[in-house]
């Protein structure tokens, strides 16, 4: 039997072999007391040879696990890293991974920002068939932390209701980080949270020992520019009397100045095929334009409540089932960094579109300025002239870190190259409409907000359709 893996650890060194790796950095962002400390990072054999995890080199505040050392072809191995959230502070640590089809390491990065050390006892990194704690625990810690929608930052003071069932568990206040840490009994909890000059919001859903993380975003009302009326101050006129001017003994010639008519600019009314009449559910090459389309995805932490993450990928699943050969996506993920998960592929490679859409995970805070800037690069790299040239920003509304500097950079590429900006919002507040309004004018293109799954089977289709569609003549 050892003959016979050596054999196959050998011949892996004489083939062509490719370890495929969406992601080889993870930023935790800020952590603080129970909250998520290790990632998964997923390796794919696309080769026809073995691929074996001779080693890896790792510093000692890091612990992992994986799920098999041997990777046969077209399987997948999970490597688990935990950091050790017990020490504060800021962390960049580097494992190197040595395969058994390459000389040289893979390098992979965990990084944040340990704000506040655990207190969980359960500081190993944890298997992936662990058992769950004893049911005769009667309580467990639970955290929740509570933060600016717009900016991420933490509130503190902020007043938080537990209920479970009929019965109020407590009322509590957030401290300076904006956390509560409390001792609860297992079960399904409504939690809401409320902060003066917030809109109040909420979270429902089991906690136990697995999901003992809850972060709730509370979002701002729009504060609109107060209309400024001058005052009225009176003017007294006083008519003083005309003096006797001597006028020259001479013809002055005055010019009128000539008038000129002032057509006003008729503006340009889109008319679009009669929708009727074009194929439901797809883009008949009769009615719209070849699409170039790049995603931009917050895959950030707060995607994971409420079933956005789920939505998120729904809508996009849907619009890919219709897409056309000449129609071509990239795919954009962010929270505390950007990912490239797909460039410029054909609306014909369904299932490798899918594929990416659902391999997104989340983790991390939001910052979409860098993941702007790089669709605009990708947009403009698959640009189709005469064709429909678009961006979509997917988010929930927690999205503002590097925003403001990218205002030019969307309206200038709408005004020189009409490349259009949607905002998509997931299950964002009303106190958010207005802002993602604004941002998706910038760029020519509308807000549209995703609430429900019926949501997801039609409105990304019908945005695309009405930037797409063909214009014809009267």
């Amino acid at each position: 039997m050892k003959l016979i893996y050596l054999i196959a650890f050998m011949a892996s060194f004489g083939s062509i072999a490719q370890l495929e790796t969406s992601k080889l950095t993870h930023d935790f962002g800020d952590l603080y007391d129970n909250a998520p400390s290790y990632y998964d990072f997923k390796f794919k054999n696309n080769s026809g040879a073995v691929v074996f995890l001779l080693t890896l080199d790792k510093p000692r505040e890091v612990n992992y696990i994986h799920t098999k050392k041997i990777i046969q072809p077209d399987s997948t191995m999970v490597l688990r890293l935990k950091i050790d959230d017990r020490i504060r502070g800021k962390f960049k640590y580097k494992v190197d991974l040595f395969f058994s089809d390459s000389n040289e390491p893979i390098t992979v990065t965990l990084m944040g920002n340990v704000k506040q050390k655990s207190t969980n006892q359960l500081t190993d990194c944890p298997d992936f068939n662990a058992p769950r704690p004893s049911s005769g625990l009667a309580e467990f810690e639970v955290t929740i932390k509570v933060i600016d929608s717009l900016t991420g930052q933490p509130i503190k003071k902020s007043k938080v209701y537990l209920v479970n069932g009929n019965t109020v568990v407590g009322e509590f206040y957030t401290n300076g980080y904006g956390i509560i840490h409390k001792k609860i009994p297992l079960g399904y909890y409504f939690i809401s949270a409320h902060k003066r000059r917030y809109f109040s919001n909420n979270y429902e859903g089991y906690i136990n020992y697995e999901n003992n993380y809850v972060e709730i975003e509370l979002g701002q009302p729009v504060k609109n520019d107060p209309i400024i009326t001058p005052p009225h101050n009176p003017v007294l006129v006083v008519n003083e009397p005309v003096q006797n001017v001597e006028i020259e003994d001479s013809i002055q010639t005055i010019t009128e100045p000539e008038v000129v008519d002032v057509v006003q600019p008729v503006e340009d009314k889109v008319t679009q095929p009669e929708i009727e009449q074009a194929p439901p559910g797809d883009f008949d090459d009769n009615y719209y334009l070849p699409n170039n389309i790049v995603f931009i995805v917050d895959v950030s932490t707060s995607m994971k409540y409420k079933g956005r993450i789920e939505l998120l990928k729904k809508s996009m699943i849907e619009l890919t089932k219709v897409l056309r050969p000449q129609d071509h996506v990239s795919l954009i993920s962010y929270s505390s960094d950007y990912t490239i998960l797909l460039e410029d592929v054909s609306g014909k490679e369904k299932t490798t579109i899918i594929d990416k859409v659902n391999s997104v995970t989340v983790s991390g805070f939001t910052d979409g300025g860098e993941a702007i800037k790089q669709a605009y690069i990708l947009v403009n790299k698959s640009y189709i002239e005469g064709g429909n040239n678009q961006i979509f920003m997917v988010t929930d509304g927690a999205f503002n870190r590097g925003q403001t500097r990218y205002k030019r950079v969307i309206k200038r590429n709408y005004r020189k190259r009409d490349v259009k900006f949607t905002m998509v919002g997931i299950k964002t507040t009303k106190s958010l409409d207005e802002s993602m309004t604004k941002m998706a004018n910038y760029g020519g293109g509308m807000y549209v907000k995703i609430m429900t799954e019926k949501d997801t089977e039609r409105k990304l289709l019908e945005e695309i359709k009405r930037t797409s569609a063909i214009e014809f003549e009267n």
